[in-house]
């Protein structure tokens, strides 16, 4: 979010080396990690090896949010 953000607004050239690191790992790391905890979150699920009162259900699904709003974004 904070990259998507970035790129939408002017930044200075002094923390250019800053929004460098923030744009690779929210781009290439972010989405395919929070893929990874969602589907490895429902799958514990759904083979019941954890409750769902144990796993934090908010954060769970905000992590689905987030996730649709990054497959939105990367998809237009």
């Amino acid at each position: 979010m904070i990259g998507f953000v970035i790129r939408m607004m002017d930044y200075a050239d002094t923390w250019e080396h800053v929004v460098k690191h923030i744009m690779v790992l929210g781009g290439l790391v972010a989405a395919p990690l929070n893929i990874i905890t969602c589907l490895l979150g429902a799958i514990l699920l759904l083979t019941r090896k954890v409750q769902w009162a144990n796993m934090h259900p908010y954060i769970f699904v905000l992590n689905v949010i987030i996730l649709l709003v990054q497959t939105e974004l990367f998809i237009s």
